[in-house]
């Protein structure tokens, strides 16, 4: 099933709505698809099968807003990950990308941001898969940009990252290309 940008945010306020949560507001930050799209870094057409969460603040309110987000795929027949963590596993988000944010939208008990345009840049070229190519076209990274990423790149070689390796090489031969790409 692929989600546009209403069906998510219906989705995520039917999370709110779900919540199991007394603490303040929970921050959520979403990446890939559907963080550029709610942001406007990305086509107001394109779709996604998923909506990927790097960090929560509170960190210990990720189980409410899951059960919750569960509870919404049965009630709207949404895949039952559609709102997931996996990401979370990566360290590989720019330094200050908490300053660089960009807030979504408020919900009651949840506050739903976005990575900015450079972060989104470094991410999409770290997964290098072919949407995330078609998006970084998309996109059209100017040349400082792309400086930015390369600089960026280079700082996840470092073992503290935990990057992979061999995708961070990856990430350079498509920098590569699309700085080709970009001086013709």
């Amino acid at each position: 099933m692929k989600l546009n940008s209403n069906e998510i945010l219906d989705a995520l306020n039917a999370t709110a709505e779900n919540m199991q949560w007394d603490g303040k507001p929970v921050e959520i930050l979403l990446i890939g698809g559907a963080g550029a799209m709610l942001t406007g870094l990305l086509r107001p057409e394109r779709v996604t099968q998923d909506c990927d969460i790097i960090d929560y603040q509170p960190e210990d309110a990720q189980q409410a807003v899951l059960a919750a987000a569960a509870k919404v795929a049965a009630k709207k027949g949404l895949p039952e990950k559609w709102l997931n963590s996996k990401a979370m596993s990566m360290d590989i988000l720019p330094d200050g990308w908490r300053s660089r944010r960009i807030l979504i939208k408020k919900f009651d008990k949840l506050w739903i941001y976005g990575v900015g345009r450079l972060d989104m840049l470094v991410m999409k070229f770290y997964a290098n898969r072919p949407q995330d190519r078609e998006d970084i076209f998309d996109m059209a990274p100017t040349g400082d940009e792309l400086t930015k990423v390369r600089k960026y790149l280079d700082m996840m070689t470092v073992p503290s990252k935990q990057a992979n390796l061999d995708q961070v090489a990856s990430a350079f031969k498509l920098l590569d290309a699309v700085e080709g790409v970009d001086e013709s």
